[in-house]
């Protein structure tokens, strides 16, 4: 059962919206594709967990601080007498162990992602402890990418590959397991440690004049230049694409680079580069927000 689903981070999605209004700078982009990415191979693997048929509580996104120092768990399986610790990379490409030191096959050394977990299990470790649970923790590194190769891989039960993903979650289910109260307790204790906000965020300053004005492509990030009706249709890649939901993702775009800004016609009008008729506008805010005010002062939340 999932108690806690996975949903992307207010870091990624303020870049998402960032990406194809400013131009950011290339460690900043890069950032950015490996939040996505990241976050493409976690939800990839929720996929796999939602196969679980044993009883179990699974926790997804856990941001938690112990001693002072923060850890991020990507998935948390609690079972009967096990919590399983899932540490999932969206990797691509071929890779290999050089000792404890992990390169991409053409010798650039990367974070070893088992040093990363290791220490996650540490610290989950200490916080069990502190809240006065004891419960052993069964540590997994999880390669969800089937373009993922590992050569030099070591006898490490803990390394799950692709090709042995389903092998695994069959593994999982064959585990007994039977939860009362006290896998409850575990499961509030840790919803309620959760920090909501990383203090390790990485979004580039900007300012909402500067910021580029238009409906951009869900696939290329192009900006759409004509109105056609319900259709949008991309001249770079040729991806069409509905001009409500097209709307919808600019409205809500607007929400997040500029909260305290209030959402109008007019504003929504201006940040879609104007090509989008205000009567269209005003029809999409009418039926999927609430409206506040009169008249051309109403706004929408």
């Amino acid at each position: 059962m999932f108690i806690k689903n996975r949903s992307e981070s207010e870091e990624l999605r303020v870049l998402k919206a960032l990406n194809p209004r400013m131009d950011l700078a290339e460690k900043q982009k890069q950032y950015y594709f490996n939040l996505k990415k990241g976050f493409e191979g976690e939800v990839m693997f929720d996929g796999y967990l939602k196969r679980i048929l044993i009883q179990s509580l699974i926790l997804n996104d856990l941001l938690l601080e112990q001693n002072h120092s923060h850890f991020q768990i990507d998935s948390l399986m609690i079972s009967q007498s096990l919590t399983y610790l899932f540490e999932v990379k969206n990797f691509e490409g071929e890779y290999y162990f050089d000792g404890d030191t992990f390169r991409k096959i053409n010798g650039t050394e990367v974070k070893n992602p088992l040093l990363q977990l290791e220490r996650n299990v540490s610290l989950l470790r200490q916080f069990f402890n502190s809240i006065g649970f004891k419960i052993p923790i069964e540590p997994y590194l999880i390669f969800v990418n089937p373009d993922f190769t590992l050569y030099q891989a070591p006898l490490n039960r803990q390394i799950i590959l692709p090709t042995n993903l389903n092998r695994f979650i069959q593994h999982l289910n064959n585990q007994k397991s039977s939860l009362n109260y006290q896998h409850s307790r575990l499961s509030e204790s840790l919803l309620s440690s959760h920090l909501t906000r990383s203090p390790f965020t990485k979004i580039p300053p900007y300012e909402y004049a500067q910021l580029r004005k238009g409906v951009f492509c869900h696939s290329c990030g192009a900006v759409l230049e004509e109105f056609r009706g319900v259709i949008l249709t991309c001249k770079k890649c040729g991806r069409h694409e509905n001009t409500k939901e097209a709307l919808l993702r600019s409205i809500e775009d607007h929400r997040i680079l500029s909260p305290t800004k209030k959402v109008s016609t007019n504003i929504i009008y201006e940040w879609c580069g104007e090509i989008l008729p205000k009567p269209v506008i005003r029809q999409v805010l009418k039926e999927n927000y609430s409206v506040s005010g009169y008249g051309k002062w109403s706004y929408y939340e």
